[in-house]
């Protein structure tokens, strides 16, 4: 299994509950995958740096998860048939390590 991660714009004329919903059925879909939601960071209404679908706002969403690869594709499909979702993307996700300089770690000691 590999890292993702997603964001997905969903149509600002929803009510609370429906973008719950929505999430919702994202956390399922990628269950049904059998892949596991590792964090979901909702980010709220925002203005759009350009209309999308006659939108100028949208509810943002962050789902981070991990998956097979062909898994992804499934996903794709069920983003284009969703008319709620106005625009998303799914990446790889790579975590890098960053270590400390050598004289940090002496100072530490």
């Amino acid at each position: 299994m590999r890292d993702y991660e997603t964001v997905f714009i969903l149509d600002p004329g929803l009510e609370e509950g429906d973008i719950k919903d929505e999430i919702g059925k994202v956390e399922s879909l990628i269950a049904s995958l059998n892949g596991e939601v590792t964090s979901v960071e909702p980010g709220g209404k925002r203005r759009l740096t350009y209309e999308i679908k006659g939108n100028k706002e949208g509810y943002y969403t962050l789902i981070r998860f991990r998956c097979e690869p062909a898994s992804i594709s499934e996903m794709e499909r069920a983003y284009k048939l969703n008319e709620k979702v106005i625009r998303h993307i799914i990446v790889h996700s790579v975590q890098k390590v960053v270590q400390a300089p050598e004289e940090e770690k002496q100072a530490e000691a």
